[in-house]
């Protein structure tokens, strides 16, 4: 007898694009909680092309993580989301040049992967509960190369929304994600008050 279809079981349970949280090791809940869409890590293989008479031939060379991208909502309040992107330029190194002094410092990779955190994981939910995890990803050293702090209109009501490019030098997806953080990844969501 033919396996039904995977959409057609009541065990199955397909990863859903709503079902994500990120982590931040700096300002954990303010960020996470005002995170709307993330952009999946992704990669390409550079090719080197070689001639020989009549053809070509294709031979793959370095492989290369592509820059993600983050939407965040400014939730306002005392210490709101463009405050603390705002700190994250004069934290990476960064002067306004309003005196020879400050022309001085510069934009390091070891200060902008440690303003950002040194941390940052996105992680998928499922199970039987929905509130698993199922799949993480790890970025090694990211920090964030291009913010924009959004657009105001009196024609609509949104939120605001600020626009994130973060890089990152690889990414790595946890094996054993259901396994490892089964436990805390609950309390996790719990606390930035997404049901459970």
């Amino acid at each position: 007898m033919a396996k039904a279809p995977f959409w057609s079981t009541q065990n199955t349970d397909p990863k859903r694009k709503f079902r994500w949280v990120v982590r931040f090791s700096q300002n954990d809940d303010v960020l996470s909680v005002s995170a709307k869409n993330i952009k999946k890590p992704s990669y390409e293989v550079t090719s080197t092309a070689h001639k020989w008479i009549n053809h070509t031939f294709f031979f793959p060379g370095r492989l290369e993580w592509k820059e993600i991208t983050l939407t965040l909502v400014d939730i306002g309040g005392p210490k709101d989301v463009t405050t603390i992107l705002a700190g994250l330029t004069s934290d990476s190194g960064y002067r306004i040049p309003t005196t020879p002094e400050a022309c001085k410092f510069a934009i390091t990779k070891q200060k902008s992967v440690k303003a950002f955190g040194n941390l940052f994981e996105i992680i998928q939910l499922g199970g039987p509960d929905g509130n698993q995890p199922v799949e993480k990803w790890i970025l090694t050293n990211p920090w964030v190369k291009t913010v924009d702090f959004g657009e105001l209109s009196y024609e609509n009501d949104e939120l605001v929304e600020l626009n994130l490019t973060i890089q990152y030098d690889y990414a790595e997806k946890d094996k054993d994600a259901s396994a490892n953080l089964a436990a805390g990844i609950t309390d996790t969501v719990t606390s930035q008050g997404v049901p459970t």
